[in-house]
Formats: structure tokens, sequence, C-alpha cells
């Protein structure tokens, strides 16, 4: 177990050790009954007194993440007690490992079993992509262009797609070159791309609470420091951001401000100009990530990368999300030396995406009527989005809340504080209901009486069929919890 601690921090050495070990039990990387080192074995590994390690035990075992057993040592709780099996790979256990936190593996995981309603995928449904038209080009592409399937592509990706995105982005409001543009495979690659390039070790970013799980991965495992901006109904809290960025000195800013996963709020052009403003004065980088912009039900903001004239904005594009999943898609938009950094990064990385998808997807966005479709899809999301809020009122829980999303695929939904939703999950997964708890949503310690729900996963019936489930679920949950009495948290 590979635990990097560091003095130039605020937090303690107890409490470095006891959220790496934390981040590692949530994730599943320690697996439940799994023993941990000895208190002296994990304090000659991390060079640091006993003392250190035992109140970093004695934290975990406060939040119930572990359990001390008189002379046999330290095992992470079960939330479901089991009979113990022998593994033969438990000699695995001694290679050490540097993933300080996989919550992206774990959601991926879940998404890979046959859960009847899934609600926490926050892709969309097979009807509302236009899976028939690419399906076509996809063989056109192959009998015109056959030699594309034994060539590379140019490391920061095909002229010909990068010219095409170019001309794609003038739409959404956004007006730049073909050679500001490198082509990733999906946004995720694009993220990571940027924190490898940038981000070590000390260094500080600043992410909205809650966000998107990938990026908290990401950004630990570069083993900087996240600091959390609280959230409101229009995205972050540009307020308590100015007073962060001059109590510390973040390099970078995450935000996903359209649509924002997991709460779907969007963050106003208003304070857009603001936080661009922001990053100009104490010479910070923003990450602007964009998966799903064009899935809106109202007229679209702005990107914040077109209100950027001195190159502290770098944006990301998905394409996987509103047109194809399996095509893994997406590109950055950057300037200067940073922009340079980023396309000797992409090659060095992979030597340049497929160049198959990359034509595929250009003549897709060449010919294909995205007005129409997505006018069609939005108002089917919307539909969805409508029928999700009716089922939350039905429930007549007190306290309950939930955002109005004006696009994406997503909404979050806050339930009174005395309520576990990985309890609720518990339950739900009983009737074949996955929804995705908050707990994984936070970088540090997490709340827990959230969720995200996708409205977009399922077919319109099997959508409908799940509300009713979720409805259920919500119910009976509710009915045997005393506020008072509730256990804490397992995870």
């Amino acid at each position: 177990m590979k635990i990097s601690l560091s003095k130039q921090t605020e937090h303690s050495l107890p409490e470095q050790i006891f959220q790496s070990v934390s981040d590692r039990i949530r994730s599943g990387l320690i697996a439940e009954g799994e023993r941990l080192p000895s208190v002296r074995k994990l304090a000659d590994q991390l060079e640091v007194s006993l003392v250190t390690v035992q109140k970093a035990y004695e934290l975990l075992e406060k939040k119930q993440l572990i359990e001390r057993r008189q002379g046999k040592g330290s095992y992470v709780k079960r939330s479901v007690e089991r009979i113990e099996q022998s593994n033969p790979y438990n000699w695995q256990n001694m290679i050490e490992d540097f993933l300080p936190r996989a919550q992206t593996w774990k959601e991926m995981k879940s998404f890979s079993r046959q859960h009847k309603y899934n609600l926490s995928i926050a892709n969309l449904a097979h009807d509302l992509l236009p899976v028939e038209e690419l399906t076509n080009i996809s063989t056109k592409v192959i009998r015109d262009e056959p030699t594309i399937l034994t060539s590379y592509s140019p490391g920061p990706g095909d002229h010909i797609l990068r010219e095409v995105i170019s001309d794609y982005l003038v739409v959404e409001g956004l007006n730049v070159s073909p050679n500001k543009i490198v082509i990733t495979s999906g946004a995720q690659q694009g993220l990571e791309l940027i924190a490898k390039t940038f981000l070590g070790v000390g260094d500080v970013v600043f992410v909205e609470a809650p966000t998107y799980i990938g990026i908290i991965d990401i950004f630990k495992s570069r083993g900087v420091t996240i600091k959390t901006i609280p959230t409101n109904e229009d995205g972050m809290n540009l307020n308590v951001l100015l007073q962060m960025c001059e109590q510390f000195s973040p390099k970078f800013i995450y935000t996903n401000p359209t649509f924002q996963n997991p709460t779907g709020t969007t963050l106003s052009e208003k304070k857009r100009r603001r936080l661009v403003e922001i990053a100009q004065a104490f010479q910070v980088i923003i990450m602007e990530d964009d998966p799903w912009g064009e899935l809106r039900f109202e007229a679209p903001t702005k990107p914040m990368k077109s209100m950027d004239e001195n190159g502290h904005v770098i944006y990301l594009k998905s394409f996987s999300k509103p047109i194809s999943p399996g095509f893994r898609v997406g590109c950055i938009v950057a300037d200067g030396k940073i922009l340079n950094k980023l396309k000797a990064a992409k090659s060095v990385s992979d030597l340049g995406s497929p160049l198959l998808n990359q034509r595929i997807i250009a003549r897709f966005i060449q010919s294909f009527n995205f007005e129409s479709h997505f006018k069609k899809m939005n108002k089917l999301l919307l539909l969805r989005r409508n029928l999700l809020i009716n089922a939350l009122n039905e429930l007549n829980i007190e306290g309950l809340k939930w955002t109005i999303p004006n696009g994406g695929p997503v909404m979050w939904i806050t339930f009174p504080s005395h309520v576990n939703t990985e309890h609720l999950l518990i339950d739900a997964l009983k009737q074949e209901l996955l929804f995705m708890p908050s707990a994984m949503c936070y970088p540090n310690e997490p709340e827990v009486n959230h969720l995200r729900i996708s409205y977009g996963n399922l077919s319109l019936n099997t959508y409908k069929e799940a509300l009713d489930v979720f409805k259920k679920v919500v119910q009976d949950h509710m009915e045997g919890l005393n506020p008072f009495t509730e256990d804490t948290p397992l995870f």
C-alpha cells in the first residue's frame, strides 16, 4: 500500500493516512473483510511513529470502516457477513500499487452487472442515439477509405476531423482554429492528459462539491491537494472561490459548468465571465469540461473558452455522450505553450487516437442533421426529467429536495440529513435498481444524504417501471428509519 505523506499540508499525518486508506476501502481496492497491515508494519513502511498510525486506525474505526479484533489485527468491515473463503491470489496483496482511489472503476464495474433498472450510468438509451445512421456511415467510410484500417493517425488528431470540429464548435459558440484542437479518446483521456502534463505532488486544485468522480480519481493519482468549492442552484459559489484563491495558490480549477455532473446545474453567463476574470487575476488554469452541452432544454450558454483572451481556459468536449459512447472521441481546445505540451503528451500517450473512429465521426458530423436530431432527442429527455420530478413530488417526503436541470441526463436529489443513500442503495439493489450514491462524488469526507439519477439511460417503458420501483424502495426505506437511531454509515 503506497501512501504519499506531506508535511506541507494543513492535514495531519494521521488524517492523511486515514484519507488514503478510506479512499481505498470506499472504492473496493481494499475489499470487505481484508486485513490491514499491522500498526507497526505500516509505521515502518511510512517511516512514521506508531502513535501516528494508531490515530489513523482509530479514525477509521470511528467511521466504522474497519473493525479491530483483539490479538488478530484490523479488518475492513463487511456490509453483509460472508463465509470466509480461501483466495489463491492473496499473495498479490504484497504488490505495491499507486492507485489511491478508484471510484470510477467501482462505478464501471457496477455497470457491467445486469441491473434491470440502471439509473446510475449517465449515458443515453439506445433509442435516443443515431445508431442506424452511424452504422451506415461506418460502412461507407470503410468501403470508401480502406487504407484507414492500416494507418496511424497524427498524434494531435486527424486534420479532417479537426477541421470538422472547428466548424461544429462555431455553432456551439466557440470560434477556434483546427490547429488549436487535440483529438482524444473521449474527454476522460483529455482530463488525464492535462493532469499528467501539468500536475504533481504538492499542487493545489479546486473542484466543485460535489463533482465528477472521474476527475477525483485522476487528481488523487497525481498526489495533488484537492480543495472543494460548494455549489448552489446556479453552479459554483464564486464568493467562496475568491476567498479560497486568496488563501491558497491553486494551479487548476476544474469545472463542469453546463449541466454539471452530478448535480445538473448550469453556471450562468455572468458567473462564467467572473470565473474567467478570477482565473486571470490569480494566474490559474480552468479546466472546462463539456460532455453534453448539446443536450439542452433551453437556449445555450456560451462556453467559458469563448470568453478567454489570454489562454487561461482549457476546453474539453466529448462526442461520446451525445453521439456514440462506443467511438470514444473527444477533443481538447487550448492555446500557446499549454497546447504544444498537450500535443506532445497525446503523442506519447498512445501515438494518436484510432483513425477509423475519427473519420467516421468526421463524416457523421458533416452529413448528419444535428439540429433535427437534438430537437427530437432533447424533447424526449425533457419528458423523462419531468417524469422524475413528478415521481419525487409523489413521495411527499419533508425535506426532500432536487435540482431542476435545464439539460443533460442527470439530476441530484437531496434527502433529509439522517438518510444515508448507500443504505438506501442496498435496499434498491434487492429490486434490481441502481443509482449513484453521493459519497462517490466528494474527494474528501463525503456527504451521504444525496444521490444522482440518470433519466436518459433506459427505454421509456423501462424507465417508467424504474420510477415506480424507486418510489416503493424509498417509501419502504423511509418508513423503516428513525432519524435519531440511524447507524453511522459503513462507507
